[in-house]
């Protein structure tokens, strides 16, 4: 308060953004930092927070539109997408400026560079209308490399690269985002697009098509069998030679593909709402939903997350949830174990499953182990850990002397005094008797009194 400075903020992870007039752009958008274990939840207000789950505090916001915000106005503008690289590096954000009465829509690509710390980014490059007049169905970024793609409705893909400037002294102007290929197969829409794990292929869905790409040249490679439906989401399993495609339309399929003989693995036939896989083994979830939502309009819709591994299609684990529709799923990374001798036989790293609702609840799972859900273990100690903040008086002046109390005195016997004129006023004002009391007596102590003769 003396310096009129806020020095920390505390708040909860952000409510949903709940709006009719998106329509289908209204779902659930997350981006997952996988190596700081931390979510990113666009907010109404046009930032990007980012949520610590395993500390329950959020980090930081960013803003990625400088727009006012007014809550009672209709939305003209909204966050679709967020990507995150797997070391958390690098972000890209996607946002879309409504057309009002068909005229004005706009779509723009933002890159951003990691800050000085975990959750803190500042802008690296705007890009306008990346695709022409197309929306961007997904974003990936190649791990190990400062290279990403884009993938448009429109019937193309681009290949972005950072390129970095030795003139410039200053870390925010050093870099900078180009297009350096653009590739379609088909003029068809391209719907997903996701790097492999030592990044040296790249699958881009065109529809119901999956084509494999060297993203260094830009060659197609290879083409994978036609799937029921157009692909919503593909992702590399690990370091596996399989690829998952999840198609979301009418007919909903989940499949496997093994991309060394271009062939299907297995599939089922299910409506999943997300779909995740590891970065560094064979596991892969699947957060599907128990009911069809072409034929259930409520939003609470439960589901249950099924934990896959690549070699069988039989379920190795699953867990049941709560408000599935809107909802995700992620992998991120796991605590390093204290005893070393605990388990020598795991030569993966150590992982960790995430679920946040379409109600922003979320809950923790260990995919590798009996227990269902983790809790922070540092959480606690943090919190003994710190000294109490003064409040209050103390914050502002400081803390208050302690006062000994007084010696006890003797009792004085009262002797009355000759002259009581002398000390009838004496003592505080607000202990005095009033006027009316007072002046009988002090008058009377003024007056002499004379004996009276009887004549």
């Amino acid at each position: 308060m003396p310096n009129m400075e806020v020095m920390r903020s505390i708040a909860g992870i952000k409510l949903p953004i709940a709006s009719p007039n998106l329509g289908g752009s209204n779902r659930a958008v997350y981006g997952f930092d996988y190596t700081n274990r931390l979510v990113a939840i666009p907010t109404e207000d046009y930032c990007i927070q980012f949520y610590n789950l395993f500390e329950n505090a959020e980090v930081s916001e960013v803003q990625v539109c400088e727009r006012n915000f007014q809550p009672i106005d209709d939305i003209t503008m909204y966050i679709s997408m967020v990507s995150l690289s797997i070391d958390g590096d690098l972000m890209c954000t996607v946002d879309v400026k409504l057309p009002e009465e068909g005229l004005g829509g706009l779509v723009t690509l933002k890159f951003w560079n990691h800050g000085s710390r975990a959750g803190h980014y500042f802008l690296s490059t705007v890009i306008y209308e990346p695709h022409s007049d197309d929306g961007v169905s997904s974003v990936a970024f190649r791990p190990g490399r400062n290279m990403a793609v884009s993938s448009s409705f429109g019937g193309n893909f681009k290949v972005w690269v950072q390129s970095l400037s030795s003139q410039s002294n200053d870390e925010r102007n050093c870099s900078g985002w180009r297009c350096q290929s653009v590739g379609s197969y088909k003029k068809k829409p391209m719907t997903s697009a996701a790097f492999s794990a030592d990044g040296s292929v790249l699958a881009v869905a065109a529809e119901s098509t999956i084509t494999l790409w060297d993203p260094d040249n830009n060659a197609l490679v290879g083409v994978i069998a036609e799937t029921l439906s157009p692909v919503t989401n593909l992702s590399f399993v690990g370091t596996s030679v399989f690829l998952m495609s999840l198609c979301q339309s009418s007919r909903p399929q989940i499949a496997l593909w093994n991309v060394s003989n271009l062939s299907m693995q297995w599939s089922y036939s299910i409506y999943a709402e997300a779909a995740c896989c590891s970065p560094d083994g064979s596991e892969f979830a699947v957060l599907a939903l128990l009911s069809c939502p072409d034929g259930e309009a409520s939003t609470q819709q439960d589901g249950v997350i099924l934990l896959f591994d690549a070699e069988s299609s039989n379920p190795i684990a699953s867990w049941s949830v709560k408000k599935a529709s809107g909802g995700s799923i992620s992998f991120v990374k796991g605590d390093v174990p204290l005893d070393a001798n605990a388990d020598s036989s795991r030569d993966k790293e150590p992982m960790l499953l995430v679920y946040v609702n379409g109600s922003h609840e979320y809950a923790i799972f260990d995919p590798r182990e009996s227990e269902e859900v983790v809790i922070s273990k540092n959480k606690h100690k943090k919190i003994q850990a710190e000294e109490p903040a003064p409040i209050g008086y103390a914050s502002i002046y400081g803390e208050l002397t302690k006062l000994e109390p007084k010696k006890e005195v003797s009792d004085v016997p009262f002797v009355p005094s000759d002259r009581p004129w002398e000390t009838i006023f004496s003592g505080s004002s607000h202990v005095l008797p009033p006027l009316t009391k007072l002046c009988s007596a002090f008058l009377s102590s003024l007056l002499e009194k004379r004996p009276v003769a009887n004549e």
